[in-house]
């Protein structure tokens, strides 16, 4: 079908874009590889970091846009800027989480 008229669509159809929180958790995901719950200590300070335990981020990569959920603040999207290459214990993130936890927490993406 061809659209007539002035309007333009500024978002293709049926996408989303990867902005703001979730209400829900998706962890059912199939094939999802880069899917993390622990207990996690977000730290906002010059660190930036999400912190665990030794080999807990081992499959994150830098410019991954992670989704946080199940925590009380720090629910929604952030871009990781660093990690630690040595024991892939934190993340780097940006912008910078709020001061949480430790808390059990679900970092995912695709």
């Amino acid at each position: 079908m061809i659209e007539t008229g002035t309007r333009t669509r500024q978002i293709p159809v049926n996408t989303r874009m990867p902005s703001g929180s979730e209400t829900r958790t998706h962890t059912k995901d199939l094939g999802m590889t880069k899917n993390v719950t622990a207990s996690i200590t977000f730290v906002n300070s010059t660190t930036k970091q999400a912190q665990a335990a030794n080999g807990t981020f081992a499959a994150f990569a830098v410019n991954d846009v992670v989704l946080v959920e199940g925590v009380n603040l720090n629910n929604g999207f952030f871009t990781v800027t660093g990690l630690d290459a040595t024991n892939q214990s934190y993340l780097v993130l940006d912008p910078s989480p709020k001061n949480e936890g430790p808390i059990t927490a679900t970092i995912r993406t695709n």
